[in-house]
């Protein structure tokens, strides 16, 4: 895209959006055979070049996407959004208790997707409210270790203050935490795809696995893919492409019904101290294990 779009909310808020060329209108449709349109409008988010990504669906057909510092303003933004999901930890432990829930919830996440790799540790919430206000590894490592009694990879502390807005954004937004809902691409793709992933997101034949993940629920996955890599194109930073298709495989989950998801841990309903749930969305024709 060559201009950007500026549209004012009603709630004083100036959200940029980013509608994408007609062809990618065209072709950007949800396969009716495996789950009826609900009529819902949805997005995938996903943390991308110190911005957050969401690509916004509607009625599986339209598509724009929303590159914005704050997800609350994603959120405040002219979507009326049924639902919202996002790769970040939801529902964080401060106490032995919650940090046990913590622990089945990315057990089985990493159990799904047999990468045990990609599902990091979850900070503290009193580690990541520290990263939030910009604190040092230090600081905010020995803070997680004062509340759960766990170390901290350089890895959780440099995703740790992105957790810390969600968190904060969720606590002061109750009508929020009902909407945006945890999730994790490599759990999606699984789902998606029906059986487990063998390349890295990171390389050719990785995209191109999740891409064959996405055919079934989303008309030419492969145009529509690089239809938004060629209009981020003017953006500010380094956007990986691991992230527009983590961005993507979320949305197309999202835009399943929520009675066609399914939720890690099975069978469980676990909130964290503060009542955010904590749950993991993927669709499958099957429940994954």
């Amino acid at each position: 895209m060559s201009t950007t779009a500026t549209r004012t909310t009603s709630k004083t808020h100036a959200c940029r959006f980013f509608p994408l060329t007609v062809p990618v209108l065209h072709y950007l449709s949800l396969k009716t055979r495996n789950h009826s349109m609900s009529g819902e409008t949805v997005a995938g988010v996903d943390w991308a070049g110190g911005k957050w990504l969401a690509i916004v669906l509607k009625d599986g057909a339209r598509e724009e996407y929303l590159r914005e510092e704050h997800l609350s303003s994603i959120w405040e933004s002219d979507w009326d959004f049924d639902r919202i999901l996002i790769d970040v930890p939801i529902g964080l432990p401060h106490d032995e208790e919650t940090l046990d829930k913590r622990e089945i919830l990315d057990s089985a996440a990493r159990s799904v997707t047999g990468r045990p790799g990609s599902v990091f540790p979850a900070p503290s919430r009193g580690a990541c409210e520290a990263a939030k206000d910009g604190d040092d590894y230090e600081t905010v490592a020995e803070q997680n270790q004062d509340d759960i009694g766990k170390g901290l990879s350089k890895q959780s502390y440099n995703i740790a203050a992105a957790i810390g807005e969600v968190d904060a954004f969720l606590r002061e937004n109750g009508a929020a935490s009902e909407v945006v809902i945890e999730s994790h691409p490599e759990v999606c793709f699984r789902g998606l795809l029906g059986e487990q992933l063998t390349h890295s997101k990171k390389t050719a034949q990785g995209i191109g696995e999740r891409l064959k993940a996405l055919d079934g629920h989303l008309d030419n996955p492969s145009v529509v893919f690089g239809e938004i890599c060629r209009d981020l194109d003017h953006e500010s930073g380094e956007i990986d492409v691991d992230d527009v298709i983590d961005a993507l495989g979320l949305a197309v989950v999202a835009a399943y019904p929520e009675e066609d998801l399914n939720f890690l841990p099975h069978d469980k309903e676990y909130r964290d101290g503060a009542k955010i749930p904590m749950r993991m969305a993927y669709w499958s024709e099957d429940r994954l294990s």
